[in-house]
C-alpha cells in the first residue's frame, strides 16, 4: 500500500507540474533549485517526499497542500493561478525533455532504466546494466538521461549493458525476481574480499525494504549509492541498522532505519577469478 500511494503521490505531482506550465522536470527542478535527480525520484516515485517538500512543490505549481500529499479536497483554492516560467523559456512545439541534455543521451525504452515503465531489453530476457555504481565507500550515479516512448518522455538511468541469466536461475538459485532484477558495477575497497571493485552486483530491486540482515544497496537521501551489509540492531525503537564493510579497515556505523533509502537487495554478483 505504501508503495501504491507514493506512486499516486508522484502523478499528482507531474500532474501539478505540467498544469504550471513547466514543461520538463529539469525546467522545474532548476526552478526550485532542486537537484535533478532528486525531483526526478519523487515524480517518477522512485523516492518519496516529505512535508515540507511538499508544501514547497505545492506553493510553485498552486495546488493546495493536502491535495498534494493525499489528494484530498480541491486541487486549487479558488482564484489561485499557478506560476508560470516566462514564455522565451517556453515553446509550445517542444516535446517534453530535458533540451540542456546532449541528444547522444536521448534515446528510446531500451536504453533507459526508469521507475515508470518496464524495460524493454534490446536481448530477449536480458537484465539491465545502469550508470550507477554503488560505493563500497562513496558511490556515483551517472547521468539522468531521458526517454521518447510511446507513453510520454520518461526519466531514468542509461543503461550501459545488458546481461542474460536464465529466469530459473534468477528465482531458484538467486532467490530473486527475473524481471526485477538490475546489474551495477562496485567501486571502492570497503567490501572486500566478498566485492572487489568492477565486479557487477545483482540487486533485486522488488526487495527494497529491509528484511532478513544481507547486503543492500541504500543510499541515505544524498542519492549517492552506498552497497553494505546491513544488520538488524535488537530491540532497537524506533528501528535501527548497523551498516557493516567486510573490510576491517572500514568501522561500523548505526543508523535509524528511517534515513536509509533501499535500493535492493544484493543477491549475486560477476567477477573474474
Amino acid at each position: 500500500m505504501q508503495n501504491e500511494e507514493r506512486a499516486t503521490r508522484a502523478s499528482r505531482l507531474r500532474s501539478a507540474r505540467i498544469a504550471a506550465g513547466f514543461k520538463s522536470a529539469t525546467k522545474a527542478a532548476d526552478k526550485l533549485k532542486v537537484p535533478l535527480g532528486t525531483y526526478a525520484g519523487h515524480e517518477n516515485g522512485s523516492r518519496d517526499f516529505d512535508i515540507d517538500t511538499a508544501a514547497m512543490y505545492a506553493s510553485a505549481f498552486g495546488v493546495q497542500l493536502v491535495w498534494l500529499m493525499m489528494g484530498e479536497g480541491p486541487r486549487r483554492s479558488s482564484g489561485e493561478e499557478p506560476e508560470r516560467i516566462p514564455l522565451d523559456q517556453w515553446d509550445p512545439a517542444e516535446p517534453e525533455i530535458d533540451s540542456h541534455i546532449d541528444s547522444s543521451q536521448v534515446g528510446n525504452d531500451e536504453g533507459v532504466l526508469s521507475g515508470e515503465q518496464t524495460y524493454q531489453p534490446k536481448t530477449p530476457g536480458a537484465s539491465p546494466e545502469i550508470d550507477v555504481r554503488p560505493g563500497a565507500g562513496q558511490g556515483q550515479t551517472g547521468a539522468e538521461v531521458v526517454a521518447i516512448s510511446s507513453g510520454g518522455a520518461v526519466t531514468g538511468h542509461k543503461v550501459v549493458g545488458e546481461w542474460v541469466l536464465p529466469s530459473s536461475f534468477f528465482r531458484h538459485e538467486l532467490q530473486a525476481s527475473p524481471s526485477g532484477s538490475i546489474f551495477m558495477a562496485v567501486i571502492g575497497d570497503s567490501m572486500l574480499p566478498t566485492l572487489a571493485p568492477g565486479n557487477r552486483i545483482i540487486v533485486d530491486t522488488r526487495q527494497n525494504a529491509f528484511g532478513p540482515d544481507g547486503i543492500y544497496v541504500f543510499d541515505d537521501g544524498d542519492g549517492e549509492p552506498r552497497v553494505k551489509r546491513l544488520s538488524k540492531v535488537l530491540f532497537s525503537n524506533p528501528p535501527a541498522v548497523t551498516i557493516l564493510s567486510d573490510n576491517p579497515v572500514h568501522p561500523p556505523q548505526n543508523a535509524l532505519l528511517s534515513d536509509v533509502r533501499i535500493i535492493g537487495r544484493v543477491v549475486g554478483q560477476v567477477s573474474r577469478l
